[in-house]
């Protein structure tokens, strides 16, 4: 029997972004043009934040969601579309991530929008019958409990792994570079928390008609974490 079920998994975590060329003004007119969009395209927020450098619309309900603005740098615009402790699945979120950048499409209309990174994260749980990381430090990586003891024979409540992956052209396809944190959750510890991160560094050019494509992007994340993380997850090594 695994120690980790893979059919426990939830989600903990959505957060897709872009990163696009030209500068975005915190102007009240527009602000209000895009919640109509929002709205037109059933998106309701109860809470909007407007400040010198962002923009934040926040709703509770059907399930937690937000969108954000900010300029992190000069000509340069930032468009994040987060759900904190999701009540629906992905293909709900990708269809709120959708109506978002539609809805930028309208307020802030352009033939072309230049795309210079887009990044997309996902935090997945899943239970454990032990403590997660004493499975990852004794099963997955094949160490020993009592290696701690060199640290002053302190408990260690929790850790992990951390995985970086630069830019690669996975099958032929456009470069992505990969993060993972694998991880004891310190809430419970018999859950394993699992962030994977993708992002796109390839600036190119998204036309008006094309899209920005969110479902395809997240689905690349999810795949991958449910996938081949989770196989490198449970490919515990043969200790004899």
């Amino acid at each position: 029997m695994d120690i980790i079920h893979r059919n426990s998994k939830t989600t903990s975590h959505f957060c897709l972004q872009y990163l696009l060329a030209g500068a975005w003004q915190p102007e009240r007119m527009k602000t209000v043009e895009f919640e109509k969009a929002l709205l037109e395209n059933g998106l309701d927020f109860s809470q909007t934040n407007l400040y010198d450098k962002s923009f934040v619309l926040t709703r509770a309900q059907p399930s937690q969601l937000q969108i954000k603005f900010e300029s992190p740098g000069p000509q340069v615009t930032a468009i994040q579309v987060v759900s904190q402790t999701p009540q629906y699945d992905l293909d709900l979120f990708c269809r709120d991530a959708e109506a978002a950048m539609s809805a930028f499409v309208t307020t802030w209309p352009s033939k072309q929008y230049h795309q210079l990174t887009a990044t997309g994260k996902i935090h997945h749980l899943y239970s454990s019958e032990t403590h997660a990381f004493k499975y990852l430090w004794e099963q997955r990586l094949g160490q020993q409990p009592q290696d701690f003891q060199v640290l002053g024979n302190r408990p260690v409540a929790g850790g992990g792994l951390r995985l970086l992956m630069p830019p690669h052209p996975a099958n032929g396809g456009e470069p992505v570079s990969i993060e993972v944190r694998i991880e004891s959750f310190l809430r419970e510890t018999n859950k394993l928390f699992v962030e994977t991160v993708f992002t796109w560094p390839q600036p190119k050019n998204i036309q008006t008609d094309e899209g920005f494509e969110p479902q395809d992007l997240m689905e690349q994340v999810e795949h991958f974490a449910a996938n081949d993380l989770w196989d490198f997850i449970m490919h515990a090594p043969d200790r004899g």
